[in-house]
């Protein structure tokens, strides 16, 4: 069973013996999806991505590339405000574009990015 399943009434096995007599009352109630104490992978490396985004940020500010710094932003919010994979795929990806054209200032945030889009599975 799977934790949305929900059956309701008596259930019976038949176990191929005779005179079988009665019926089983105990309640058929579906696991409960456990709660992670601990982060995921995806989440601890998504929330290590953020400090290296702001690094990543800085770096290319200091190199007065206004359009890069705006499109780590924007990619940055999306992946905050998106659960949906291919959204932050996209983000990522188009961060992760930016992140290897800075050179040695974009490695560390394109090493983690790697990393959280094979998590994705990507």
């Amino acid at each position: 069973m799977t934790a949305g399943d929900h059956f309701h009434g008596d259930v019976v096995h038949m176990n191929q013996t005779t005179n079988s007599v009665g019926i089983d009352k105990r309640s058929m109630v579906p696991a409960a999806v456990p709660t992670p104490s601990t982060p995921s992978g995806l989440e601890q490396a998504l929330e290590a991505l953020l400090p290296l985004l702001q690094e990543l940020r800085r770096q290319l500010g200091e190199q007065e590339r206004p359009l890069a710094v705006r499109t780590v932003e924007a990619a940055e919010a999306e992946i905050a405000a998106s659960a949906e994979p291919e959204s932050r795929r996209t983000a990522l990806e188009r961060i992760g574009g930016i992140a290897e054209s800075a050179g040695p200032a974009g490695a560390s945030a394109l090493a983690v990015i790697h990393q959280i889009l094979t998590l994705l599975g990507g």
